[in-house]
């Protein structure tokens, strides 16, 4: 009887342990998993960042004398859906560069319903505007503001700086883990000074 208890026990504790090891190795799975998806977020975050520093730059460029090198920006609940400007297109030449940001879906974060944007980028070409390139449909602030050279409010014609704020939502993979529920966000900004744009 003490032989059949002792093995019962020892069944017992080793199904506990194989439990204990499986959660174990769960848990490091999907920790890897998290930590990759959060370096390609970043890694696409930053990439769009700086492709929109660069294009951004390039505002004002032989901008035709009697227009100004901004044509249109319009901002709707904090978020910038409506930039258009002389810039440079991608054949490098001097073409009207356009953004547009339209609503895709929304998610929750922290019980909250929040809204995801996508930004898509146009230039001009012969008569009609024509999308080239944009971003993923996860944004949760896109923001542009013109600025003086003195950092005051501006509009199109005393507009020598931009101020740009994004933020990315990254959703997670294991929607079962009550601490990943929501979404996190990535945030980047920066304030330019394109020189076709200084007076």
């Amino acid at each position: 009887m003490i032989v059949i208890y002792d093995h019962l026990v020892a069944v017992l504790v080793g199904g506990v342990i194989l439990l204990l090891l499986f959660n174990v190795h769960q848990r490091v799975n999907q920790s890897s998993v998290e930590r990759t998806m959060m370096y390609m977020a970043k890694t696409n975050t930053l990439a769009l960042a700086s492709y929109l520093e660069r294009d951004l730059m390039t505002a004002g460029f032989n901008t035709p004398p009697i227009e100004s090198g901004i044509l249109a920006h319009g901002t709707t609940n904090g978020i910038t859906d409506t930039l258009a400007f002389w810039g440079v297109g991608a054949s490098g030449a001097r073409t009207r560069i356009a953004y547009g940001v339209s609503f895709v879906d929304s998610a929750a974060i922290n019980g909250e319903v929040k809204p995801l944007y996508q930004l898509r980028r146009y230039e001009r070409q012969g008569g009609t505007f024509v999308q080239v390139g944009g971003s993923g449909p996860n944004l949760t602030q896109f923001d542009i503001q013109l600025l003086t050279e003195g950092n005051l409010e501006a509009d199109f014609f005393t507009a020598a700086r931009f101020k740009l704020r994004l933020a990315v939502a990254v959703f997670p993979n294991f929607e079962s883990d009550a601490h990943l529920t929501g979404y996190r966000q990535l945030r980047w900004g920066v304030t330019l000074d394109p020189p076709g744009l200084q007076q």
